[in-house]
């Protein structure tokens, strides 16, 4: 599935969206099952993320409140 070649952003991004697509998987799910196949160190994922996919990442990380907010989570009173 994911070939051994150098891992570039593109290659990169190709192979989570596949993972995602194929498997229906999260985005972090599929970085983190690619970092751990290829035997990668997490700190190099930073220099592998694309610009979309980092919207993507960042949408699903809203949708599951993963992120925080500047103002902090309030429950509605």
């Amino acid at each position: 599935m994911i070939e051994q070649k150098i891992m570039t952003k593109k290659r990169f991004s190709t192979a989570v969206e596949l993972m995602v697509l194929k498997d229906g998987v999260s985005y972090l799910d599929a970085m983190t099952e690619i970092i751990e196949n290829r035997g990668l160190d997490y700190n190099n994922i930073p220099r592998l993320l694309t610009d979309s996919l980092k919207d993507k990442i960042e949408a699903e990380a809203n949708k599951y409140n993963l992120l925080r907010t500047p103002g902090g989570n309030t429950l509605p009173l």
